[in-house]
């Protein structure tokens, strides 16, 4: 039996980290831009509704029929900013998952383990001695593989940054 915390497991895994960092700087990008377009469409309406009366009724018509549009342009792209945000957040969970999962095969075999948990603050287990506590093992070997990926893994990354670069 053993266990792994998975906060110190997220902070001390180099490639999660850096994974993170590039999420988060995706985020604030998204979030600049949602606000430059929200305030393009305050700024529309506040220049309609000084315009609106010395317009005819015709303009005022198709000045509100464009700004409805404009509005609704903003709420899909607010909508698949959130959606992408979080099929972000979601790739990032698998890839963590994927690299324990490689750790786990080799620890469980390594340390003859049935069973390996995981150790959150405020999670269902309350108390875990740290004699069963493999969190810095499992790190030291997560940076470890991400250092120095098996033949087989460089491979795959080379493939896939020459597939990225092709597509643009």
């Amino acid at each position: 039996l053993a266990y792994v915390r998975i906060d110190s497991l997220q902070s001390q895994y180099n490639y999660f980290q850096e994974l993170v960092g590039e999420l988060q700087a995706e985020e604030e990008k998204i979030v600049v831009e949602l606000q430059r377009r929200q305030q393009e469409l305050q700024t529309n309406i506040e220049l309609y509704q000084q315009e609106a009366p010395k317009m005819t009724a015709r303009q005022r018509e198709a000045n509100e029929a464009d700004l409805r549009r404009v509005q609704q342009n903003y709420l899909q792209v607010e909508q698949a900013a959130q959606g992408q945000m979080m099929q972000r957040q979601n790739d990032l969970t698998v890839m963590m998952r994927e690299d324990m999962n490689s750790a786990i095969e080799v620890l469980k075999e390594e340390l003859n383990l049935d069973f390996i948990l995981l150790y959150e603050e405020g999670g269902q287990i309350i108390y875990a001695n740290d004699e069963f506590d493999i969190t810095e093992r499992m790190v030291n070997m997560l940076n470890e593989n991400r250092e120095n990926p098996t033949e087989e893994e460089a491979t795959e990354a080379a493939l896939e940054a020459t597939d990225s670069t092709s597509a643009e």
